[in-house]
């Protein structure tokens, strides 16, 4: 079993990477994942990359004898672009176009963004492929978190009359199988198919269910964008990326199968209280111990 950490050295002064680097090699942690929210610090303008603060870092952490994942940034894209390209936001069920802040604003439809995250993928390949400290890459960052698994812009619309003409083939299939002739639902070409987010009572289950169903391999095509650019110029490299446990809004086994192996998050603290009263309700007061185990499979 090995351990590993996830390290932000962009939010540390760079005297005090050395000093966290030996913390980390006394405590066991032989692996270190960097950089997977660093866009904006990688790529502060349109086609300007910044990797001297990562070179530094990575050659810092394997002379300390880490070994380094590296995070595609793909789930918290820079100021410039959501300015430059706010087609690329996404909207929520409500019509409401999500603005720039936090993370996961973005849309796995949108071709702009499909760009943009060719373009910086594709330079961290390139630049880290070889690197003798990297070992392999995580892809993006917990796909769906933060209630971001469906998006409802105009890019999705058309991704989602695509998808199901190559899902059905013939529109009278689809209507068959949604049941569309209750309340006159019924279909004559896929351009009039929209999302089901405007409806006045509760949407069609089985448009529904299809509209979870794309959204779901929105994220499958997203990810082998960018697995396909790592293997290209790492192919010795892991890949993999972080699921969240018990999160059902993505099919995370369709995600699963490109990756060399599954993650996912395991946070010691918080929410595992609440999971561990739940694991051992006869218990009232959860020692932290037990609570940092929250997550294992029975005793």
């Amino acid at each position: 079993m090995k351990f590993g950490v996830c390290y932000y050295p962009e939010h540390w002064p760079e005297d005090r990477w050395e000093t966290d680097a030996q913390m980390m090699v006394k405590t066991g942690i032989e692996i270190v994942r960097v950089a997977e929210f660093a866009w904006a610090k990688l790529e502060p303008e349109a086609g300007c990359y910044e990797w001297s603060w990562l070179d530094r870092a990575i050659n810092l952490l394997g002379s300390a004898g880490l070994r380094v994942m590296l995070g595609t940034p793909t789930a918290a894209p820079p100021i410039w672009l959501t300015r430059d390209h706010p087609d690329i936001l996404r909207v929520d069920a409500d019509s409401r176009r999500r603005d720039h802040g936090t993370r996961r604003h973005y849309c796995p439809n949108s071709p702009t963004y499909h760009h943009f995250s060719k373009e910086i993928v594709s330079a961290m390949a390139q630049r880290y492929g070889q690197h003798p400290h990297v070992f392999g890459w995580q892809i993006d960052n917990e796909w769906g978190g933060g209630h971001t698994a469906r998006c409802y812009c105009d890019n999705c619309v058309t991704a989602f009359q695509k998808w199901l003409k190559e899902r059905y083939r013939d529109i009278s299939v689809l209507n068959d199988a949604w049941g569309t002739l209750f309340w006159s639902q019924t279909y004559m070409n896929w351009s009039q198919i929209r999302l089901p987010d405007h409806s006045i009572d509760k949407p069609n289950p089985s448009h529904v269910l299809d509209f979870y169903r794309f959204s779901s391999d929105s994220y499958v095509a997203y990810q082998r964008l960018q697995i396909d650019l790592v293997r290209q110029f790492a192919p010795q490299h892991v890949v993999t990326t972080n699921f969240m446990g018990l999160y059902r809004d993505l099919d995370q086994f369709d995600l699963s199968k490109n990756l060399d192996f599954a993650t996912w998050d395991n946070y010691p603290t918080g929410n595992l209280d609440r999971w561990y009263r739940y694991l051992y309700p006869e218990q009232s007061d959860p020692p932290t111990s037990k609570s940092s185990l929250a997550y294992d499979v029975g005793d």
